[in-house]
């Protein structure tokens, strides 16, 4: 489950700089700090959106395997790594716009041009990579698909060898739920910042 972990943990350390730099750039008129920080801590906020509806899923998969009808749960396990059924989450939820909107506010409010001043060489890259994580609704399905998939073999364990199964996705929850918490952190030390 690398893939979802990797981009996630490159936005959080893109988002977390970004915020260092809003917080040590003293050129930076008061009002413009904060319409900044507010940006990011929104999109911190975003992706503990998507966190949330991923670990709730998961969670309602191993509900049904523990409690409910195995058959049901095989299917649902089957059905993880369905791409499409998670592009219609996002726009069901409609995060896939409000994380595009938030990328295109980062850089409506010069974040990404304030790298130049930080330690950041190539500014440009960093924002393609945000895009890249969060500038749309298949990019951001397909992280999370990515990992979905991986798991989707399990359906075939769930017979024998139940407790591994159940432990593979409570383990998938729970890096989920870590990430979950570390983007609530962020998203609360730049609130608390402004």
């Amino acid at each position: 489950m690398p893939a979802i972990i990797e981009g996630f943990s490159e936005v959080f350390e893109i988002l977390k700089g970004l915020a260092s730099g809003v917080k040590t750039a003293i050129q930076i008129p008061e009002n413009q700090r904060k319409e900044m920080r507010d940006s990011l801590a929104d999109t911190a906020e975003l992706i503990d959106e998507t966190l949330t509806i991923l670990k709730q899923h998961l969670t309602s998969v191993i509900s049904e395997l523990r409690f409910g009808d195995r058959q049901r749960a095989k299917q649902m396990i089957y059905e993880l790594g369905s791409f499409q059924g998670w592009e219609d989450k996002y726009r069901r939820f409609q995060l896939c716009e409000s994380l595009h909107l938030a990328a295109h506010k980062l850089e409506d409010k010069g974040l990404y041009k304030l790298l130049n001043n930080i330690s950041f060489h190539h500014p440009e890259i960093i924002q393609q990579r945000m895009f890249d994580y969060i500038g749309g609704e298949v990019n951001a399905a397909k992280s999370v698909g990515t990992m979905l998939q991986n798991l989707t073999p399990l359906a075939d364990s769930v017979d024998s060898d139940f407790e591994m199964v159940v432990k593979n996705l409570e383990e998938a929850r729970n890096e989920v739920g870590k990430w979950r918490q570390a983007f609530i952190d962020l998203e609360m030390e730049i609130r608390n910042s402004i």
